[in-house]
């Protein structure tokens, strides 16, 4: 079975001590990825925030692995963990709370605020699961 990946080439635009700034230039790939909307669509140039203990200098070319697994992992949070949270709330005010519906829709929509928080949290945390090599 060949494994995916998933690479794209960027450039490092800033070093600040711990992470680096890349700018990826989109490529023809994004076209066929069915995610492509999601990734400030209107902009040619993307800017990530990469943390490493590598060094690099401005200007410096390198290819950034994206793991399958993270793939995965970030559609799972960023599709389908807001949704699984705002029925969950929501049956926690119906049922567990006797809330009235109305009440209930609000509550689930508070559990949609607190998945973007979690989601915003575990972002911070695998912020530096990107395998960098210079090219």
């Amino acid at each position: 079975m060949t494994e995916n990946k998933q690479e794209d080439i960027a450039i490092v635009k800033k070093i600040e001590k711990d992470h680096i700034i890349v700018e990826m230039i989109r490529t023809d790939a994004c076209k066929n990825c069915a995610l492509n909307g999601m990734c400030q669509s209107n902009e040619k140039a993307v800017m990530h925030r990469i943390h490493t203990e590598k060094k690099f200098q401005e200007g410096d070319r390198i290819k950034v692995h994206i793991a399958p697994k993270l793939r995965i992992l970030s559609s799972f949070l960023l599709f389908i963990f807001p949704i699984l949270t705002m029925i969950l709330f929501y049956l926690l005010g119906k049922f567990v709370l006797a809330a009235s519906e109305t009440f209930s829709i609000l509550i689930s929509l508070f559990g949609v605020l607190c998945s973007g928080v979690i989601i915003y949290f575990i972002d911070k945390k695998f912020t530096n699961k990107l395998n960098l090599e210079i090219m």
